[in-house]
């Protein structure tokens, strides 16, 4: 005769042959246990050592080893199944605690990341593990009308790449968005209920995958995208399984939700400080061009007269400088490397580009025109250099007025017919 017994330190079972050791040690099923109710006994004895379900197997046989009654048989047999349905109901729960622990542990990592390709990374890598699926990829939308690309993929060898873009009018992904509930087929290739999508299918087709089910990432303020599994063999998926990958594709869609806002204000951000920067500069420079102007201004109200002016700016421009008044008269600079000039002209007050390298500012007393300032650069004008220009202009009009207003008949060659 058989027996089957659990070792209390470790859960083992140990086989022993005859009645004699099963009666050593007390146990029913040796003398002192050899009707049914032993046998029952026996069996709840090791599910509470949480044996194997061979172990009850062993029980069975001994009771016909030992020639038990048909009632003693019955009852061994009855217990058994029990048992077994006992045996299922702690496995399903024991394999419940760790996909819940799993959660968990995928809840933590996904609140740890605000990276978006960081986070449906994680979630396509954690959908293998859960489901033990030969692939997993994550797809998140594009557009308002459904179209999607692949941002992460876990077991795929080249199709299904990070990149690829899904049509969001058909497809399992065009089922889940528009019913907000899973999909799923054992056999993708021969699935009808779905208006296949020819991008999809060449990819699957590539990576020789049968089955797939596909959940939406579905968030508060809406769909953000599709998390599938698929596997290279025909499977049924249960809804159990589901239920576990809807309870991951929540707690992704609720980060990814949460990252892709991240980005945004990051992005927003990042346009302030840049704006912000822009404004600082503008800010400088305009100091730095006030700056300048009022020391031309100070320049010609201290009486340095045009030519001491003109000079002055030429530093400051890096410039050869010339001033002619509405005659076309030299009255400041050196004439020689000024060979074609056109003739004097009423010209706008803002500075003007009459060739290449020349620029030319028109001088202004109110509405009279006195002459202008013309300046060729040694290197190209910046636009702070055309204000700068446009400055020495009014300076230059300035010094007329405060030599005018001196008593002087004219300032630097300027005269009162100017007008």
């Amino acid at each position: 005769m058989r027996i089957a017994e659990a070792d209390a330190s470790g859960g083992r079972l140990v086989v022993a042959k005859g009645t004699a050791a099963a009666a050593a040690h007390g146990e029913p099923g040796g003398e002192h246990g050899g009707d049914g109710s032993g046998g029952a006994l026996r069996i709840l004895e090791l599910l509470a050592a949480q044996a194997p379900l061979d172990a009850m197997e062993e029980v069975l046989l001994h009771a016909h080893d030992r020639g038990a009654t048909a009632e003693e048989l019955a009852l061994v047999h009855r217990a058994g199944r029990l048992g077994r349905t006992v045996h299922g109901l702690l496995d399903r729960r024991r394999r419940r605690e760790a996909d819940l622990a799993a959660l968990l542990d995928t809840a933590r990592e996904l609140a740890s990341s605000c990276d978006v390709d960081g986070l449906v990374k994680t979630v396509a890598h954690r959908t293998r593990a859960l489901l033990h699926v030969d692939m997993a990829f994550v797809a998140l939308l594009t557009t308002g009308s459904g179209d999607s690309v692949v941002r992460a993929s876990a077991g795929a060898t080249t199709s299904l790449h990070i990149g690829l873009h899904l049509s969001g009018e058909n497809g399992i992904g065009a089922v889940v968005r528009a019913t907000g509930a899973p999909f799923w087929t054992p056999d993708y290739h021969a699935e009808t209920r779905i208006e296949h999508d020819a991008a999809l299918d060449a990819a699957i087709a590539r990576e020789g995958i049968r089955s797939v089910l596909a959940l939406p990432l579905h968030h508060a303020s809406g769909t953000v995208g599709v998390l599938y599994a698929a596997h290279r063999d025909v499977r049924h998926f249960e809804p159990d399984e589901a239920a576990l990958l809807g309870s991951l594709a929540d707690l992704a869609a609720a980060a990814v939700d949460k990252a892709q806002w991240l980005e945004l204000y990051n992005a927003e951000v990042a346009k302030l400080e840049e704006h912000s920067a822009l404004a600082m500069e503008t800010i400088l420079k305009e100091r730095s061009l006030e700056a300048v102007r009022d020391h031309i201004i100070g320049f010609a109200l201290a009486g340095r007269g045009v030519a001491g002016l003109a000079a002055e700016v030429g530093v400051l421009l890096d410039a050869e400088i010339l001033v002619r008044d509405h005659r076309g008269r030299v009255l400041a600079g050196r004439e020689d490397p000024w060979p074609d000039l056109p003739a004097p002209a009423p010209a706008p007050r803002t500075p003007q580009l009459l060739d290449h390298d020349t620029w030319q500012a028109a001088i202004w007393a109110g509405p009279t025109w006195l002459g202008h300032v013309l300046a060729r650069p040694r290197t190209a004008l910046t636009p702070e250099g055309e204000r700068m220009l446009a400055y020495a202009a009014q300076a230059v009009a300035l010094a007329v007025g405060v030599g005018t207003g001196r008593g002087a008949a004219g300032v630097g060659g300027f005269d009162s017919h100017c007008a």
